[in-house]
């Protein structure tokens, strides 16, 4: 009786283990793709800050090129005080981003991507008063992009150096956003006022 007993104990022990012992390989690469799955999701919603200079730097490069090219092409008033503020302001925040990659060891781009030289392509192929409705209203979507992007820089704990270059820079670009506005509004005036046809791009011109 005393060896049937001790029998049944091992064999309810060995069940015992075989339920609760360690999990399956099977398993584990579940929890491990679960994991994985859930960083990228992450990443693809909270870009790096590395992502945030490199981008924050082809901007700054976008606005001083295209406004010094309209100093140079234009006499609109407007659009020449514009274009001076965007040269000056960003010129300042590109020298200020340079120093602090180069402190932070982070590589930034030296030239613009093809699809920002093609707008400034565009750009230089236009007459004056087309340039002009081109760049105001250019002026205001690169500001929206770059409004958005230091907004969630300058919430992030990642990189101090450049959350504070956000947060310093954020206030600034929100107030040429609305100063680009206003004068993307009174350039289309001009444009409806004399009857002219929608400014096409080489976009609308091939789709």
């Amino acid at each position: 009786m005393k060896t049937k007993y001790q029998m049944i104990c091992a064999l309810s022990c060995a069940f015992l283990f075989a339920c609760t012992g360690k999990p399956s390989t099977s398993s584990k690469n579940d929890t491990t793709q679960i994991a994985k799955e859930a960083v990228d999701t992450t990443l693809a919603t909270n870009p790096t800050m590395d992502e945030f200079a490199q981008k924050a730097a082809i901007g700054g490069m976008m606005e001083v090129e295209s406004s010094a090219k309209m100093i140079k092409f234009t006499e609109n008033p407007d659009i020449q005080t514009l274009a001076t503020m965007m040269v000056k302001d960003h010129g300042a925040a590109n020298s200020e981003l340079k120093e602090i990659a180069k402190r932070e060891k982070l590589n930034l781009p030296q030239a613009l991507p093809a699809d920002k030289q093609e707008k400034l392509r565009e750009l230089s192929a236009l007459k004056e008063e087309e340039a002009n409705r081109y760049y105001a209203d250019l002026m205001v979507k690169e500001h929206a992009e770059a409004v958005a992007l230091f907004t969630t820089a300058s919430q992030s704990e990642a990189n101090p150096a450049l959350k504070a270059f956000a947060v310093k820079h954020l206030p600034i670009l929100k107030a040429h956003e609305a100063h680009a506005q206003t004068v993307n509004k009174m350039i289309q005036s001009i444009k409806n006022d004399k009857g002219d046809q929608p400014l096409k791009t080489s976009k609308d011109r091939n789709p």
